[in-house]
């Protein structure tokens, strides 16, 4: 597959809500094309994203067909039938960035197989950043860069990753090896986001005003 440059590439992102929106609105300031999509072509985003002139809403097959890389950024239920509108993507390096850590156990997705299996991509990764979409939009916390951990099979989609994530304001990658690591990258993300969730509890109950 042919690359434009790290620096112009279109990127199908499907998903919608504030984790999407950010990776979108951090993707399109470091100049990429990004082509919005889900099931229907009118989904709303908000007013400042829509006013960004490399920003696109369109359908999944049209981003999917367009785009050079595709990032999955939807509920975990959501992406069987995601996948199936892709269309033709078996060349393409596809992102999986969904989570399953508010969904119960006996209804977890594992959606990085189930990519896989329906679109025939060899070019896949699962990543999850340690910070939430508020960090996305302002990398730095604190003293500390956004960490981003990943797993799959491609070096070849991990690389492209990694290019892509530091215009994101990561620096630093914990790569946790092959996709039969999935299973326990599945449960490390989702332990360490209910830490961070019992975190920010905590830290609100202590001090209540936020500066």
């Amino acid at each position: 597959m042919r690359y434009r440059t790290f620096v112009s590439m279109k990127i199908a992102l499907i998903g919608t809500g504030e984790v999407a929106e950010a990776y979108a609105r951090r993707y399109a300031m470091a100049g990429h094309e990004v082509l919005m999509a889900w099931k229907e072509e009118n989904i709303g985003i908000s007013p400042s994203l829509a006013e960004l002139e490399n920003v696109y809403v369109c359908s999944i097959e049209k981003a999917a067909a367009l785009a050079d890389l595709i990032i999955i950024a939807t509920a975990p239920v959501h992406v069987r039938e995601v996948a199936y509108w892709l269309g033709d993507v078996r060349r393409k390096v596809i992102i999986d960035a969904t989570s399953n850590i508010h969904i119960n156990t006996e209804d977890q997705v594992n959606t990085y197989f189930a990519i896989k299996a329906i679109t025939g991509s060899t070019h896949i990764v699962k990543v999850f950043s340690t910070r939430g979409y508020e960090q996305l939009l302002k990398p730095i916390f604190k003293h500390d860069s956004i960490q981003l951990i990943m797993s799959g099979d491609s070096r070849k989609a991990k690389e492209i990753v990694k290019i892509l994530t530091i215009d994101m304001g990561t620096k630093i990658f914990f790569d946790m090896g092959n996709s039969d690591t999935i299973p326990l990258f599945n449960e490390m993300t989702s332990g360490w986001r209910k830490l961070a969730l019992a975190w920010d509890k905590t830290v609100i109950a202590i001090n209540p005003i936020r500066i």
